[in-house]
């Protein structure tokens, strides 16, 4: 048995680990991105960043009333949220995770849902969103 008197230094530790945790994450549309921090000897273990759930591409018609409740795992609570490239009159509560409104205009959408945890890691998503004029919105 070959035995190494060498030990591996603390920031090349810390950089396999963090290169681990990336290699780790799920392939798809959500992703994970770790805050670097420098090594200290009182750190012996890397939380993992939060990863959005994905929720599927959504479709609805204009003028519906939506609530989609976003999900995150991972990371250190509480969750701090945000999206960009909502569909008009919709909007994400920063603290819930709730995207709620009423849909305005028509169109397809390519939204981004970001949430940020209490370390500052952050974690992301992407989706389209298709909301399709109504032919007679009063019928």
């Amino acid at each position: 048995m070959l035995r190494s008197s060498k030990r591996v230094p603390r920031r090349l530790a810390t950089l396999a680990v963090g290169l681990a945790a990336v290699l780790a994450a799920p392939v798809g549309s959500s992703v994970a991105v770790a805050a670097v921090q420098p090594a200290t000897p009182a750190a012996r273990s890397v939380a993992a960043a939060p990863v959005v759930g994905f929720p599927g591409n959504q479709v609805n018609y204009q003028y519906d009333s939506v609530r989609l409740q976003m999900t995150a795992g991972g990371g250190t609570t509480p969750y701090s949220w945000s999206a960009a490239n909502l569909p008009s009159g919709l909007t994400i509560n920063s603290s819930s995770g709730l995207i709620s409104g009423v849909t305005r205009t028509s169109g397809s959408r390519t939204v981004t849902v970001t949430v940020k945890d209490a370390q500052g890691a952050t974690g992301f998503t992407t989706f389209t969103w298709r909301v399709i004029r109504d032919a007679c919105p009063r019928c």
